[in-house]
């Protein structure tokens, strides 16, 4: 382009196109004038697109003219810390002539902002070169609240001797299976301490406010096992036998096992469980304060348990003499048919196939019949239990009286109130304790040292077992109130002569009806749906 002159002002900040036309010219275009301040080296700069159209104009008119056509431009950079003070962003704007941007200006700009936490340098020298928006440069450390104590079970087949109640009333129980032996030093249960937490950082340093996990400790009375000496967090065995998990622990039951329990054997009374390979003779009585587990039938026979029994054939009654076989169990009851048997559960009763003529109690709940089994009927006798009665079908077409009932257990408000009063009374004793430790703290020389370590593990044990009892207190309100939303469950069918009764409302069914549930309605009616 003849006569044309591209170059900045005297200032240096905008770029200039001057033309002094000496003879004629060629007419050109705007894109022949992009190109001469290209090579006039200003392309990088901002071009201002109108102003090259004016300026092609005059110079296809062959007119004179100086006019500015673009400007120098920095760089500029902006940093931007979001709302959760978590994250700090940088936008840069790459330099159009002007001066770029360095990395110190964009340290000092982000102290200035108050981020205090280490910048991601390969970050900023990235976008410092190819520009960008939002970008990265530097992250908080989210809080994570504490975890709290836990009991880990180095034996993982153990059962659990605590179910808990779910929302819907029901417990898990678990058949006891094959029997667990474990011997003297195996190792039982480790506890993992709670972790305090981390407080995490805002970009801008700011601590957040963390809760520390909830310490635990083992309880105090657990049979057949010990600490290990070298390690406080674990427990080991005492003595060979079953091992069982219970509250805050573990404990291990002697076993003692027999082939047949008749008269050859005796009646049998047994700190620990029983384990039976094979039958219960009538007349024959084993208490135990464990398990009780037959692998074969028990005939008119006295089983009692501490804990849990599991008859794997059946429990038959003497039907002539109308006496009954007599079952009870402080846990859970399983079998798979019972025939004229009184048995009372403080858990649990599950049957697998049918319950004939006997009287069936239970803390929570009775279920007989599994899951798409085609037996599993209640038929004569009673059937009682705090929040629920499941059975395929109740009665039979012979219309015999087959009574059931659920509702809330006086039982268990006594129970709580034992649980409040046991956490009352160790939050006292954890009171004098603290006050203990307070003087102490003042005044060191009035408490040897010793003692002082004694009453610190003596203070974190009560703080373990308070929460336990609170616990407690929980799980039975929870039943408590479960036990108001009582029901009774039919698979299949309810014949008639069956009677059920929920709380103080108690209906006769007159007719056979089809599976479905009975409860009581917000107005305290007895209702089947």
């Amino acid at each position: 382009m003849k006569y044309l002159s591209i170059h900045l002002d005297a200032v240096g900040n905008k770029v200039v196109a001057s033309f002094s036309p000496a003879g004629a010219t060629e007419a050109v275009t705007s894109d022949d004038l992009i190109q001469a301040i290209n090579a006039a080296g200003f392309g990088g700069y901002d071009i201002h697109l109108p102003s090259l159209a004016a300026v092609t104009a005059k110079y296809n008119s062959g007119s004179a003219f100086e006019a500015i056509v673009g400007w120098v431009v920095d760089g500029k950079f902006s940093i931007r810390i979001d709302d959760n003070l978590m994250a700090a962003y940088l936008s840069y704007t790459l330099p159009r002539g002007g001066a770029p941007v360095l990395r110190q200006r964009i340290l000092e700009e982000a102290g200035n902002c108050g981020i205090t936490v280490a910048l991601n340098l390969e970050a900023i020298d990235k976008v410092l070169r190819e520009g960008g928006s939002d970008i990265l440069i530097a992250s908080g450390r989210y809080p994570v609240q504490g975890e709290d104590g836990q009991f880990e079970s180095l034996i993982p087949s153990m059962k659990e001797r605590y179910p808990r109640v779910d929302e819907h009333g029901l417990a898990d129980f678990r058949e006891l299976g094959e029997i667990i032996i474990v011997h003297a030093n195996d190792a039982l249960m480790r506890l993992i301490p709670p972790t305090a937490g981390d407080p995490g950082e805002a970009v801008t340093g700011e601590v957040f406010s963390v809760q520390p996990g909830k310490n635990i400790a083992f309880a105090t009375k657990l049979d057949g096992v010990i600490v290990d000496p070298d390690d406080p967090n674990k427990l080991i065995a005492e003595i060979s036998g079953c091992p069982v998990i219970v509250k805050n622990g573990v404990s291990v039951l002697p076993v003692y096992a027999v082939e047949n329990v008749d008269l050859r054997t005796g009646n049998i009374t047994f700190t620990g469980s029983v384990h039976v390979s094979g039958d219960v003779h009538a007349g024959m009585v084993i208490k135990a304060t464990g398990d009780i587990h037959v692998d074969g039938t028990v005939e008119n026979a006295v089983l009692e348990a501490g804990v849990d029994i599991v008859v794997k054939g059946g429990v038959i009654g003497d039907s002539k003499s109308k006496t009954s076989a007599t079952i009870k169990c402080n846990g859970s009851f399983t079998a798979r048919f019972v025939q004229h048997a009184n048995i009372s559960a403080g858990s649990g009763i599950f049957i697998n196939d049918i319950a004939m003529l006997s009287e069936l109690a239970a803390g929570h709940q009775i279920v007989v019949g599994d899951k798409g089994s085609h037996k599993g009927d209640i038929i004569g006798g009673v059937a009682r239990a705090t929040m629920l009665v499941k059975a395929h079908n109740f009665g039979s077409s012979s219309n015999i009286k087959t009574v059931v009932i659920v509702g809330a257990d006086q039982s268990l408000k006594g129970r709580c109130d034992i649980a409040t009063q046991a956490r009352e009374a160790s939050e006292r004793k954890l009171a004098d304790i603290i006050k203990l430790l307070e003087v102490a703290r003042t005044s060191p020389a009035r408490i040897p040292p010793e003692i002082v370590k004694t009453l610190g593990a003596t203070r974190n044990t009560l703080n373990a077992e308070i929460e336990t009892l609170r616990e407690d207190e929980i799980e039975l309100w929870k039943e408590i109130q479960l036990a108001n939303e009582a029901r009774v469950v039919a698979g299949r069918h309810v014949f008639a002569g069956t009677e059920i009764s929920i709380g103080s409302k108690r209906g006769n069914v007159p007719k056979d009806m089809e599976g479905g549930s009975f409860y009581t309605d917000k107005e305290g009616r007895l209702v089947y749906v």
